[in-house]
């Protein structure tokens, strides 16, 4: 499969998604369905995280025969990065452009490197292009969610 399919797919995502997080207000975004569960606010910020992460597993892998990179504690990333207190519309411009360089950088995979085995925390190693692919279908996920809290 090519990676710039996949670098399109994030990009109509985020593109399709960013107006429509701006739009949500403050009550909205901070507000947390449980004591346990993130607001709207925590999960933009979760992904923030993730793009994080993935980015420099997207690099780091292209410069080695093999990646091996720690797992992160999500939960952990989302209070150290204060992600619940965030300027709201700082943070969806953050997401939003953090993954437009994401897709840049997916798309610049060379084909050659999309086998590069990447071993996460103690996972079994999967390919480059699977965390690639993974990484697009993580963001669905979260966007689907809050979507579906939202109605």
């Amino acid at each position: 499969m090519e990676l710039s399919s996949t670098a399109d797919q994030i990009v109509e995502q985020v593109t399709k998604s960013r107006e429509w997080l701006l739009g949500l207000g403050e009550s909205i975004v901070r507000h947390k369905p449980s004591a346990d569960r993130w607001s709207i606010a925590e999960v933009v910020g979760h992904l923030v995280d993730s793009a994080s992460n993935n980015h420099q597993r997207f690099i780091r892998a292209q410069e080695q025969e093999s990646l091996t990179f720690p797992k992160y504690d999500q939960n952990s990333w989302a209070t150290k990065n204060a992600w619940s207190s965030a300027n709201w519309e700082s943070l969806v411009e953050l997401w939003f452009h953090y993954n437009l360089q994401l897709a840049r950088v997916i798309r610049a995979i060379p084909s050659e490197k999309y086998s590069i085995p990447c071993t996460i925390g103690g996972n079994e190693p999967c390919a480059l292009e699977w965390l690639a692919t993974d990484y697009l279908d993580h963001l669905v996920h979260h966007l689907k969610k809050i979507e579906e809290r939202v109605g």
